[in-house]
């Protein structure tokens, strides 16, 4: 079968590969034909050999699927094959850690991913667990259930993270997928002003916002105070890919505000922190999901209260390259490939 699989560290070392068809599952597996997959922006870190987390050596990219389950392990009664189904990211966590008997196992120290520790759903079929399995909704198309995994993301930030009330002003720094996702389900919480601030190439990506009915901001420069914005937001979501947006972020809460961190940053952040103190911001990191995020946004999704479809575009598998430029060029928000 196909599988797109990072061979070794560095840049440009992803390829179309054949790989072995799966076979003998353990207990509590299935196989789940992959539909569709959504492109993250970590796979691209991967095709560019800049990802800040460790990874294995051949692994098959991809975390954001929708397939149909082919084939279940003895014992496994909770799934059958046929269900169009989503998947969980966490493809192994310890089950006895304080975090998972709390049933927070996506802050599972020995938590282990797909597309990094564990071969992922860039590939004709892929191996998970059937308890991290979800039924997707009829009323939901392939493309549309391929990026639940980054509508949790925002979920678990704006909703679980952040508690964003009717009428907070929002603001959300960086308009890649979390982020205008982020700002969409703010809308939907009630917030009653969200600005999504952008630099120079988010051009497009802004005009979603904007067409959600956010305010935007783009300056390559300190553009929280161009948009007139210090020290009025109730909660900002930083949603951007570096570090030293906290700076940013922490200058436009308002004090006794939230701020969550969602986005990956690894560079060192060298900044004073006064202001989280002299604001007595509540500054809270967000990763993940559980079961019940899942839920919620399939529910959502499934009522069409939160409608990404102008924001995708879609691929054929084998035009894999085209679509990782595009989401690294930002010429898209949401690349989605079909099999």
């Amino acid at each position: 079968m196909r599988a797109l699989r990072a061979i070794e560290p560095g840049g440009q070392r992803v390829r179309l590969c054949e790989v072995a068809d799966i076979g003998e599952l353990a207990a509590g597996e299935v196989v789940v034909t992959t539909r569709a997959v959504g492109v993250c922006g970590s796979d691209v870190h991967a095709w560019h050999g800049t990802q800040s987390y460790p990874m294995k050596y051949p692994v098959t990219l991809g975390h954001e699927a929708v397939g149909v389950v082919a084939r279940v392990a003895p014992g496994v009664d909770t799934v059958l094959p046929g269900a169009r189904v989503v998947s969980e990211t966490a493809r192994s966590v310890c089950g006895r850690c304080a975090a998972c008997r709390e049933g927070r196992y996506n802050l599972c120290p020995e938590r282990l991913g797909f597309g990094a520790l564990y071969d992922g759903a860039m590939a004709d079929a892929f191996v998970t667990r059937a308890d991290i399995l979800h039924a997707v909704p009829d009323a939901v198309s392939d493309a549309v259930a391929a990026v639940t995994e980054p509508y949790c993301v925002a979920y678990n930030a704006v909703v679980e993270r952040a508690h964003v009330r009717p009428g907070d002003v929002v603001a959300v720094i960086g308009p890649g997928p979390v982020g205008v996702f982020a700002a969409e389900i703010a809308l939907l919480a009630g917030a009653g002003d969200v600005l999504v601030a952008g630099v120079p190439g988010d051009e497009s990506r802004l005009e979603l916002a904007r067409a959600m009915g956010c305010d935007t901001s783009m300056s390559d420069g300190s553009w929280w105070q161009d948009a007139g914005r210090p020290g009025s937001s109730d909660v900002v979501i930083d949603a951007s890919g570096v570090s030293a947006t906290l700076e940013a972020a922490l200058t436009l809460a308002r004090p006794g505000g939230q701020i969550v961190k969602v986005g990956w940053g690894p560079q060192p952040y060298g900044r004073p922190l006064d202001m989280l103190v002299s604001k007595a911001v509540e500054l809270h990191g967000s990763f993940s999901h559980t079961w019940s995020t899942w839920e919620r946004v399939l529910r959502l999704l499934g009522k069409e209260r939160l409608r990404p479809a102008g924001a995708l575009r879609v691929y054929d598998f084998a035009d894999w390259q085209a679509a990782f430029s595009d989401m690294a060029d930002r010429t898209v928000l949401k690349a989605v490939m079909t099999l």
